[in-house]
């Protein structure tokens, strides 16, 4: 899997929990964090 369709895939997941009404913070804050990671790697890659 690319990154890319690693990066939509993770959007994906970040979309759902953040609409339904758990708590679900740190998970949410992990996801963030590993998008943010993988976009970094496609800049630094191009």
């Amino acid at each position: 899997m690319n990154t890319i369709a690693k990066i939509k895939l993770l959007e994906a997941k970040l979309q759902r929990l953040t609409s339904s009404e758990k708590e679900n913070y740190g998970i949410c804050r992990k996801i963030r964090r590993n998008i943010r990671n993988l976009q970094k790697e496609l800049t630094v890659r191009t």
